[in-house]
């Protein structure tokens, strides 16, 4: 995971665990380009998608949702 995807949740609260995966690992996600982030075992995408989830005001909803942030 980038540093500044590790960055912007650590500013919101969450503290990410981070899996390395292979080439071959990759191939197999529906989204080909890596990091990929998940919340609650669903995939978010990229870089990108997170930053429009967080600018979008859904970030911190989702987060806490699925229990990996407490309001």
């Amino acid at each position: 995971m980038c540093h500044v995807m590790k960055k912007l949740l650590s500013t919101v609260g969450v503290h990410p665990t981070v899996i390395e995966i292979d080439e071959e690992e990759i191939a197999c996600l529906a989204v080909q380009a890596a990091p990929v982030l998940f919340i609650g075992g669903a995939c978010v995408g990229g870089f990108e998608s997170l930053v429009a989830l967080h600018l979008s005001g859904h970030l911190i909803p989702r987060l806490v949702e699925v229990g990996a942030l407490w309001e």
